[in-house]
C-alpha cells in the first residue's frame, strides 16, 4: 500500500513515518505544508526549509506547499494540493503525527475523507510521556526550536537519552503538554535510527514578544 507522510520536520511526524515503515507500508514521499503566517492552527513554519534534507536522508521524495495559514482556509488549500498530487501519484493513504490534538486529527480526517483514502495516525492517543521516552529510546534526537520564556534553558538544546528525563521533569514542572501539542514547544529532528548521518545544525535564538525561536541558518550532514 503506497502512502505519503505529512512531515513538518518535528519529532512526531518523523517518528510516525518511521513507525509506518516498521509496519511494512511503502512511503515514497513526504509532504510539507508551510503556512505563510505564524498563527496557523495546524502547521509549523519554523525551519521547514531543511525538511528536504531530512527527506533525502530518509530516501524519500519531498514536496513543499505554501498555504495561507489562516484558520480553515489552510485546510481547503491542503486538500486542493493533495487532490492535484493524487491525480499523478495515486497514493492510497496519508500519515500524520497527531498525538492528542482533536483539532489537528479531525482536519486530517476531513482531508482524507474528501480524498477517499484512510488517514493513519500511529501516535494517536498514546501516553505523551511514554511516547516522548519511546521516541528517544528508539534512537531519535531533536532540537527544541520554539518555546515561551520558561523554555530559555531548552530552546536550541538537543534532546537525547542523556537529558530526556530532565526535559520531561521540566515540562511537568511548568504544567506543559508533554508532547507540545498545546503549542508549548516545537522541535526539529537531527538524528534517527534510519539515517546514516546526523544533521549538525547551527543557528541563533531570537525573541519575539514572549516567544523564543531557534532559527537554523547553517547545517551539515
Amino acid at each position: 500500500m503506497k502512502l505519503i507522510s505529512s512531515v513538518s520536520g518535528g519529532k512526531d511526524s518523523v517518528y510516525a513515518f518511521w513507525l509506518m515503515l516498521q509496519e511494512g507500508f511503502e512511503i515514497r514521499r513526504w509532504v510539507t505544508f508551510v503556512p505563510r503566517i505564524k498563527e496557523s492552527y495546524m502547521l509549523h513554519s519554523l525551519n521547514t526549509q531543511i525538511v528536504e534534507i531530512q527527506a533525502k536522508l530518509s530516501g524519500v521524495m519531498h514536496k513543499k506547499f505554501f498555504v495561507t495559514g489562516e484558520k480553515e482556509e489552510e485546510i481547503k488549500e491542503m486538500l486542493q494540493y493533495l487532490k492535484e498530487m493524487k491525480e499523478s501519484e495515486a497514493f492510497e493513504g496519508l500519515v500524520c503525527g497527531a498525538v492528542m490534538s482533536e483539532y489537528q486529527k479531525h482536519r486530517f480526517d476531513m482531508i482524507c475523507e474528501a480524498l477517499n483514502i484512510p488517514c493513519y495516525a500511529p501516535l494517536w492517543h498514546k501516553n505523551s510521556e511514554s511516547l516522548l521516552k519511546e521516541i528517544v529510546e528508539n534512537g531519535f534526537e531533536f532540537i527544541v526550536t520554539y518555546g515561551g520564556d520558561d523554555f530559555k534553558n531548552w530552546v536550541g538544546e538537543k534532546i537525547c537519552k542523556n537529558n530526556i528525563e530532565e526535559f520531561i521533569d521540566f515540562l511537568k514542572d511548568i504544567k506543559a503538554n508533554i508532547s507540545g501539542e498545546g503549542g508549548e514547544y516545537e522541535t526539529f529532528v537531527v538524528k534517527t535510527p534510519f539515517w546514516e548521518k546526523e544533521i549538525k545544525v547551527m543557528g541563533k535564538i531570537i525573541k519575539e514578544e514572549n516567544v523564543l525561536k531557534f532559527v537554523i541558518d547553517k547545517f551539515r550532514v
